[in-house]
């Protein structure tokens, strides 16, 4: 399944490239993992239509949110705890949480906000399915 189909409603920007994932991935120094790198080739960003969150950044187009790259890099130089390093972040939720998916474990994916202070919370390991949940705290099951 794909975010448009799965969100037919939602905004979405054209898909990435490979040259703009490798583009990237060199910036950051980093390889993107799998399921990531799947949903970027779908499409390079895009918003729900509920509660307009950003559930993919842009890899590289600003927007007040920032893109991968701005979001990724603050999570790394501005916090000193908890060590955001092993995560790239890719999207934000409903309640304005950060998510990001570890370099090392790619089936962990954390939502951190800064009234956390000095730790993350694990939800999930599948990037749709964090997605379809977060989406249901607007109300109706039908996604």
């Amino acid at each position: 399944m794909t975010p448009q189909e799965l969100f037919p409603q939602g905004r979405f920007s054209p898909p990435a490239t490979h040259e703009q994932i490798t583009h990237v991935e060199a910036e950051l120094g980093l390889r993107l993992p799998d399921q990531l790198r799947r949903l970027y080739l779908d499409c390079g960003g895009f918003r729900e239509d509920r509660g307009n969150s950003k559930y993919l950044l842009s890899l590289v187009e600003e927007d007040y949110i920032g893109s991968l790259v701005t979001v990724t890099r603050c999570m790394w130089t501005e916090l000193q705890t908890p060590d955001l390093r092993p995560f790239v972040f890719f999207g934000c939720g409903s309640g304005d949480a950060a998510w990001g998916i570890s370099l090392q474990r790619p089936d962990q994916i954390i939502a951190y906000h800064h009234h956390m202070e000095d730790c993350y919370e694990v939800v999930g390991s599948d990037i749709m399915k964090v997605w379809r949940d977060d989406y249901k705290k607007y109300g109706g099951d039908n996604v």
